[in-house]
């Protein structure tokens, strides 16, 4: 099975996870060993995931994106935990879990990010997890013994009619994303059950940096083919990166720190959306495997992006995640002890936000899964309040039995 781990750091939308704090009797060389079986296949399951959902976000207007498909994977996976039967096997394929058993999935969710997050010691991570569940209510054993281990998630119960309950939630975000992603929950409705959020943090360094003093003002096309000015970056001299073409398609390398990491950059001069119609894992992996060192002098934009979606519900149900967002009786059936009403996903909010200058790249994500109580039939009041005629009938016949009008109750006995 091929390895496709570094693909979270080899694309902009691929979020990149490693960890550390730079100091200087740290070793430089990447902490790499063999990856489990298990982990393999999760990296698998997670860049096929990333793909998916990159080819879905297409389809949105906008020319502008970014966005960790490494962070909505691991907050779906864990509400994953909390079903069986037929939703289960819905989550198991949208996440492309089909070759994991649901124990193995979540096991290598656990090492492979610790492995990520201790790989490069030159390079800033956090990656953290956290529960909220409404207060009053019983986390199913199993589900929160699968949740504080594989993904080493906090869980704390929370009174989701507090009207401080949504800044308990972003201020948490906050704080494990370095005061980058903020007030990302608008509200917290009294019918939720449940927040499921992820948060990814990371900072390095290009190992080739840029001059500040060779940032300029230069034309960008955008993708209307209008001209604009931006500030463009150069490199101080020519530099050795990776680089393959195909089909009008070029694939580049930027490393940053030891070079286990790297900015991944496709782009085209015949019209780049048309180029990313037919991208999959395996033309992705293509490019990496073909792609040789050349000599360049870089020039690119120095900017900031923040992109928020404030739901992937009609997203992941176009991807086959159709169950959670129902009303459907199967639905999480294993996240708490006692009994709940019926429930459902209500929304799944992502933000990211990246800003990339001549000394690296900085960049965070979070994402929330609310689960919501579904609502009871709604009904409206019929009163009969004025006179009206009643009587007594046999279905099958049509028979009427009794008859009778009742136009002034307080005439009768």
């Amino acid at each position: 099975m091929k390895n496709y781990c570094c693909l979270f750091a080899s694309l902009c939308w691929l979020f990149w996870s490693c960890n550390g704090l730079t100091g200087e009797d740290q070793p430089l060389e990447p902490r790499i060993r063999t990856l489990q079986t298990a982990e393999n296949s999760l990296v698998n399951s997670s860049s096929a995931f990333a793909m998916d959902l990159f080819q879905q976000l297409q389809t949105q207007e906008g020319p502008n994106q970014f966005f960790s498909p490494y962070s909505i994977h691991l907050a779906l996976a864990m509400a994953m935990n909390g079903n069986e039967g037929e939703t289960l096997e819905q989550f198991r394929k949208v996440l492309h879990f089909e070759g994991l058993y649901m124990e193995e999935a979540n096991e290598a969710a656990g090492t492979l990010t610790r492995f990520l997050m201790e790989l490069d010691p030159k390079v800033r991570l956090a990656i953290a997890n956290a529960i909220w569940y409404k207060q009053g209510y019983t986390l199913d054993e199993g589900f929160a013994s699968r949740l504080r281990e594989a993904y080493d998630a906090e869980l704390a119960s929370l009174d989701m009619s507090n009207p401080q309950a949504a800044n308990i939630i972003n201020q948490w975000i906050e704080t494990n994303t370095e005061g980058l992603i903020r007030d990302m929950l608008d509200q917290v409705p009294s019918s939720a059950v449940m927040y499921l959020v992820n948060a990814i943090y990371f900072k390095a360094d290009w190992k080739y940096r840029f001059d500040e003093e060779l940032t300029k003002k230069a034309p960008f096309t955008t993708s209307e083919g209008a001209e604009i000015e931006v500030d463009m970056m150069q490199l101080a001299e020519a530099t050795t990166l990776k680089f393959h073409t195909d089909n009008g398609l070029d694939y580049l390398e930027i490393p940053y720190s030891t070079g286990q990491y790297s900015l991944g950059i496709l782009t085209s001069g015949e019209g780049l959306q048309e180029k990313l119609e037919g991208l999959d894992l395996e033309k992705l992996e293509q490019f990496r495997e073909e792609a040789r060192e050349s000599d360049f002098l870089l020039h690119m934009p120095k900017f900031k992006m923040r992109y928020k979606v404030d739901n992937l519900k009609n997203d992941l149900i176009s991807l086959g995640l159709t169950l959670p967002f129902q009303s459907h009786p199967g639905n999480f059936t294993r996240l708490f002890a006692n009994t709940t009403a019926p429930l459902k996903i209500s929304r799944v909010i992502h933000e990211a936000l990246i800003e990339v200058d001549e000394k690296g790249s900085e960049a965070a994500a979070a994402t929330i899964v609310e689960i919501r109580e579904t609502s009871l039939p709604s009904f409206s009041e019929y009163k009969l309040d004025k006179p009206f005629v009643f009587f007594i009938q046999e279905k099958h016949s049509g028979a009427i039995l009794f008859m009778g009008k009742l136009g002034d109750p307080s005439l009768l006995d």
